[in-house]
């Protein structure tokens, strides 16, 4: 008996080594916050014991010459030894279009959902907004919250008025 429940342990410790932590890091505009964002991404892939990739999520929100991408300024707060550990995605100016390109990049990149999970780390006050929106976008993919804790004095209540954008921005999203 002992024997048998041996092998299911190695086959389950076998099977977590393997998978790939997906570590997607959705922008925002505030710099403060994008931080705070990544610095909590850091901590959260401290306790992963397989191997791990970033996805740097975030464009640039309205036209600003030389403005440089979320998802360029979060990849300066993380020390990775090697470069193809690290996804940028400069080209989404919205959550849904942060899917969208997430959704794109998995299917490029993996033959099956098994080879990977999906950790999504955002603000405390975006989470529920970003569950609705991946919602929209994946159907039946398992993913895991990591939230951090920063958030600006309107941060709150301007989620109120998004929330009532999300089906408008998935559609959108998704004709792109």
């Amino acid at each position: 008996m002992w024997k048998i429940a041996l092998i299911l342990q190695l086959i389950c410790l076998h099977y977590v080594l393997s998978l790939t932590s997906v570590m997607v890091v959705l922008g925002n505009q505030m710099k403060e916050i994008q931080k705070d964002r990544v610095l909590a991404a850091i901590e959260y892939s401290k306790s992963l014991e397989n191997s791990h990739v970033w996805f740097l999520s975030g464009g640039i929100k309205g036209y600003i010459e030389n403005e440089i991408t979320e998802a360029s300024n979060m990849r300066g707060y993380i020390n990775e030894e090697t470069t193809n550990n690290i996804v940028l995605d400069n080209y989404a100016t919205n959550t849904a279009e942060n899917f969208v390109n997430l959704k794109k990049w998995l299917i490029a990149k993996y033959k099956s959902s098994k080879e990977y999970e999906i950790v999504i780390t955002t603000s405390e006050y975006h989470k529920r907004r970003a569950l609705k929106i991946f919602e929209g976008i994946f159907e039946k993919e398992e993913i895991k919250w990591n939230v951090s804790k920063k958030a600006c004095p309107s941060c709150w209540s301007d989620e109120i008025f998004h929330m009532k954008n999300i089906e408008t921005d998935v559609k959108k999203a998704l004709q792109k």
